[in-house]
């Protein structure tokens, strides 16, 4: 067997080895769909008998981080046959990307699990949740007046994606876990396929000054009652009073029982503007998960709420170059001998990297060890956000 990056005129039975560890096939549009943004130079594949049976590859995305935005491996395509499970392909690998991403120069990798207990082991953490949030009608109704003007405009989702593009720049460096969309990442952030639709109409896009929203209306009728669902992909709104208006027009679209958006942030405060609270849930889980690939450029890329002045002693079985103290204060990081404040896995520190999941929340659960009292508060608090960092988008 052979371990190497693929070449150009593989790339189709690439992507159909992917989408098969997944037990999915694809239509020749669908196909055509992934290879549109695909980065060939940085996939990866095994070969048996020259037939592809194991694959991985990575985007190049700029992220935003707490208080700047870093260039980044968006790890995506990674697959095994069912044939070829259970022989260690996929830590091969993973070893590969890693080693390939520290030759780039790229500080950090992130990814999208689809099962969780896999990616700990090669040293990614939870560093961002999402929500899936449900709001029932007629009972979910704004308490705020809401503005009337500028006016809404709204359409299918293609015909405003420079109104969209706009804001979401605008928005995008004040919400760490954001990625830019550069190139063609807005058709595929808009790709619509209509067999995907599971019966909604046409992805839709509604724009109100400085906010929009992506959504589709799902029609049903039981016992002759209207019982749709308006399926939401995004809001993104730079101001209150945008994304209130946005907000107001999703909550009433007529024969439609439930707004339903699958990957809210998990920060999302429409609850709070509700006359009926309880009218809207939200349920957490993981989302995006970051690897720490050079720990010191990783966290001279971001800054600090408050200058946490500590050592931290870093343990990275998988990726050795990582292991060891690093001084982090005045806005800077580097390499020392100095007798560490807190001790933690580069997992953890991936974790806590966005600033949504807490130093201190990771301490609670025995991931993190304080050698200094007061150090897991102070470094908590240095690494904590504004707000919680959020990717709306699976790559």
């Amino acid at each position: 067997m052979e371990l190497r990056p693929i070449r150009q005129d593989e790339l189709a039975e690439f992507i159909a080895t992917t989408m098969s560890a997944f037990h999915r096939e694809l239509s020749d549009e669908d196909s055509e769909h992934y290879a549109s943004a695909a980065e060939a130079d940085r996939y990866l594949a095994w070969f048996d008998d020259g037939r592809i049976v194991a694959t991985t590859g990575a985007f190049t995305r700029e992220v935003t981080v707490p208080g700047g935005v870093l260039r980044s491996a968006a790890v995506t395509a990674v697959g095994v046959r069912p044939t070829h499970r259970r022989r260690g392909l996929l830590t091969g690998l993973m070893r590969a990307q890693l080693d390939e991403l520290r030759e780039r120069g790229d500080a950090i990798a992130m990814l999208w699990a689809s099962e969780g207990p896999i990616y700990g082991r090669f040293g990614y953490g939870v560093a961002a949740r999402a929500a899936r949030l449900v709001a029932h009608r007629p009972r979910a109704r704004l308490a705020r007046t809401v503005p009337g003007d500028p006016p809404l405009a709204a359409g299918p989702a293609a015909d405003f994606v420079d109104l969209m593009s706009a804001i979401y720049d605008r928005v995008r460096p004040g919400r760490p876990g954001m990625l830019d969309r550069l190139g063609v990442w807005w058709d595929y952030r808009l790709y619509d396929p209509e067999r995907s639709r599971q019966g909604a109409q046409p992805l839709q896009a509604v724009v109100a000054g400085d906010g929009y929203a992506l959504y589709a209306v799902k029609p049903g009728l039981e016992e002759g009652a209207q019982v749709g669902e308006v399926l939401v992909r995004e809001v993104v709104a730079a101001t209150p009073d945008a994304r209130a208006r946005v907000w107001a027009f999703l909550l009433d679209q007529d024969l439609t029982l439930k707004i339903d958006w699958a990957l809210a942030p998990s920060d999302e405060p429409l609850w709070l503007e509700l006359t009926d609270p309880s009218a809207a849930r939200m349920r957490l889980f993981d989302s995006l998960w970051v690897r720490i690939v050079d720990v010191a450029s990783a966290l001279a890329a971001r800054t600090f709420a408050v200058d946490p002045d500590v050592v931290i002693e870093v343990a990275d079985s998988f990726c050795g170059w990582n292991a060891g103290r690093y001084r982090l204060a005045g806005g800077a990081c580097e390499r020392t001998d100095a007798e560490p404040d807190l001790a933690l896995d580069v997992t953890d520190l991936g974790a806590a990297y966005l600033g949504g999941t807490t130093l201190a929340a990771l301490a609670a659960a025995g991931r993190v060890r304080e050698l200094t009292p007061g150090a897991v508060g102070r470094t908590s608090r240095a690494f904590r956000a504004d707000v919680d960092p959020w990717c709306p988008e699976i790559f």
